[in-house]
């Protein structure tokens, strides 16, 4: 008798309920969408179909990424509040109200009847009810709109009671219509100011499609890019990085992936290997480089000539680093395990360049790890220290003349500008350098890349020693 697999929706449900969290706490540490997601796909027997498998992706990560706006559109059509509703059921209900507001290509009548089916005996009538009641209410629903008055600083004359209420008015706008918690909307607007920070919540709903970094060591641009038509993708340059291919059309990975003819990195990371400006010959030691695509980057710019010690903390991922370099024909790399944040002895002044990528919040890349909206920022606050530890034990293996390069993935300026600022201001040897790649160009050495301008957030800090 042939096995039926799973119904997409109730496997969507599974993989939902081991990442709900409160919507303004930590996002459950169970697992990452995306390798939830996978671990499903491949686990499935018999094989999802093409349309089961689009459909468990669309359920998962839209209601991942909605998670707030839906839990409070659920609250205005219940008489219970969200965090008294059983967690599987929220979920359910999550899910139907995704389908009917946001998924315009699935009937209706299957949206409801298909999530109540998913529904415990003792609450199909109670889900049943909110989905109707939605049918009927859709267009009366508001989300809170954006306030008329302007965040206020601090030192403004007004009362503090007042000031609160304004800059709590606009944070809560952010973090429903946005999706974000409401201390990182906080953060944003504090950063970037009130229309930048709509801007960045936006873009961070941009579904995000691959960007390949093109392997000169075996082909260039305009090569790769006729490969990938042949195969039915369509790509156009990427901005800024010379090296970018983004895939504009075309499902799945292509096969040069695999023939190590390019791989996968976002445009900022790129931008990121254009700084480093690494030279054949060089001497270049990545200190924290699992899964490894910057120091294939360092190793194209190098023409595979000149040496490449790739770091990391955990053993179990030097294979990943190996595998790649292997894949891409990179024959210059060496794995280390080590802990980056403390001296590597007998090192000390022996590299042209160095990476420093370092651990970070994240929160620069919430389009493809939309988990993160529902992490609180308070949760990184250690974070700083750590990244000073990496930064500063990294920089004593730079050369006179050599450039070390600070990145991360996140918008928090505590883990960005305000570390590279100290570093600077307590190592009188080394000093920030100005760079420009294509259109993009350094402010005091520091660069920060937004997903408005089609790049995931990213900051870059270019540092040489005197």
């Amino acid at each position: 008798m042939k096995t039926q697999p799973e119904s997409p929706r109730k496997t969507a449900l599974s993989i939902l309920g081991r990442l709900s969290g409160p919507a303004d706490g930590e996002h459950s540490e169970n697992g990452y969408l995306n390798l939830l997601l996978d671990s499903a796909i491949k686990k499935s027997n018999p094989p999802l179909s093409d349309a089961d498998r689009g459909l468990l992706t669309l359920l998962t990560a839209g209601v991942t990424e909605r998670r707030i706006t839906l839990d409070y559109i659920i609250g205005q059509l219940s008489d219970r509040e969200t965090d008294r509703i059983d967690p599987r059921v929220l979920d359910i209900l999550r899910m139907g109200i995704y389908q009917l507001r946001y998924a315009d290509r699935i009937p209706v009548h299957a949206a409801i009847y298909e999530t109540v089916e998913l529904a415990p005996a003792g609450a199909k009538s109670f889900v049943n009810g909110i989905l109707r009641a939605y049918q009927r209410k859709a267009d009366e629903i508001e989300l809170p709109k954006r306030p008329d008055k302007p965040v206020l600083p601090e030192g403004d004359g007004l009362p503090k009671k007042e000031r609160k209420a304004y800059n709590s008015a606009f944070n809560r706008f952010i973090s429903v219509n946005y999706s974000l918690n409401p201390s990182l909307a906080a953060r944003l607007t504090s950063a970037f100011g009130e229309d930048r920070a709509v801007e960045i919540a936006a873009a961070f709903f941009s579904a995000p499609r691959p960007t390949l970094r093109v392997n000169t060591l075996k082909t260039d641009r305009e090569a790769l890019s006729e490969k990938l038509r042949a195969e039915g993708f369509e790509t156009a340059p990427t901005k800024d990085s010379p090296y970018g291919l983004k895939i504009v059309s075309g499902h799945g990975l292509p096969s040069a992936v695999r023939e190590g003819l390019c791989f996968v990195q976002d445009e900022a990371s790129q931008i990121c290997g254009a700084v480093l400006d690494a030279q054949p010959g060089d001497r270049v030691i990545d200190v924290c480089s699992c899964p490894g695509s910057k120091a294939f980057s360092a190793a194209m710019q190098m023409k595979n000539r000149g040496e490449i010690i790739a770091c990391d903390i955990h053993s179990s991922k030097l294979p990943l680093i190996e595998n790649g370099a292997k894949r891409n024909g990179i024959k210059i790399i060496k794995t280390v395990r080590r802990d980056s944040s403390e001296d590597f002895p007998g090192y000390a002044g022996k590299f042209d360049r160095i990476i420093c990528d370092v651990p970070c919040s994240g929160f620069g890349v919430l389009a493809k790890k939309p988990e993160l909206r529902y992490k609180l920022p308070e949760v990184s606050a250690g974070l700083p220290e750590l990244q000073y530890a990496i930064l500063s034990a990294s920089a004593k293996m730079l050369k006179k003349g050599g450039r070390l390069v600070y990145s991360t993935c996140t918008l928090i300026p505590a883990e960005n500008g305000c570390v590279t600022e100290r570093f600077l201001a307590e190592h009188p040897d080394f000093e920030a350098s100005d760079f420009t790649v294509g259109d993009r160009k350094s402010e005091n050495g520091m660069l920060t890349l937004t997903p408005d301008g089609g790049t995931d957030g990213f900051f870059i800090a270019a540092i040489e020693r005197k």
